[in-house]
């Protein structure tokens, strides 16, 4: 087998660098690929910048080659999938994969991203944690629930919570106030329905008899 890299081409300025590579099995068979790496990659993969004459190349260095413009591929995928809305790293990783990127690609993609500031999960949990509670008029473990499923760590959803100043049994009053006021109270039935209510809001026990006290 035959391979080698016949045109190398600097595009966006000389940030990126097109590789085209050839590869023959000797016969009439001949696979022609091309794809983008970044000028950083192309100097850690000791590609020069232009070729005069093709460049061989080993089975070994050529995957080497490849594995490096799918990755810049999927880091890429995931920039333009973050310009449409805020993802966590897991959830960014799931769409990468859905995108057909192999599953160590689309980790690498986004332990990148984070790297650079592009994903800023202790930030946007905090943003979406406060928005739950204030907006919404969630209590602690439907945030932490919705945190979950939202895709955030364990560790930040543990040190966002613990970060969050947040009152939940005002919050919890201002969602009774919502659902009819204190005379939800009154009958044994209403109380019931109401109490199942905030449990599934994410009120404790303990909220709602601070919140009933606060009214």
């Amino acid at each position: 087998m035959n391979i080698c890299v016949y045109q190398i081409r600097a595009v966006a300025d000389g940030a990126e660098a097109e590789i085209s590579i050839e590869i023959s099995n000797g016969g009439a068979e001949t696979q022609h690929i091309k794809g983008k790496v970044s000028a950083a990659m192309l100097s850690d993969l000791a590609l020069p910048a232009s070729l005069n004459v093709p460049l061989p190349l080993d089975r070994n260095r050529c995957e080497t080659v490849l594995r490096c413009m799918k990755l810049y591929a999927a880091i890429k995928k995931g920039i333009h999938l973050l310009g449409y809305a805020k993802n966590t790293p897991k959830s960014l990783q799931n769409k990468l994969k859905m995108k057909g990127y192999p599953a160590d690609i689309a980790e690498e993609a986004v332990a990148y991203l984070v790297e650079k500031g592009y994903i800023r999960e202790s930030d946007d949990a905090q943003i979406f944690a406060e928005n739950l509670a204030n907006r919404k008029l969630y209590g602690e473990n439907r945030i932490r629930k919705e945190m979950f499923a939202k895709g955030f760590s364990s560790d930040v959803i543990r040190e966002t919570m613990e970060l969050l100043d947040t009152d939940f049994a005002e919050i919890c009053a201002e969602r009774i106030e919502k659902m009819g006021g204190l005379s939800l109270f009154k009958t044994l039935e209403t109380k019931n329905k109401t109490v199942a209510a905030l449990l599934r809001y994410g009120f404790s026990y303990e909220d709602i008899r601070e919140a009933k006290d606060l009214l």
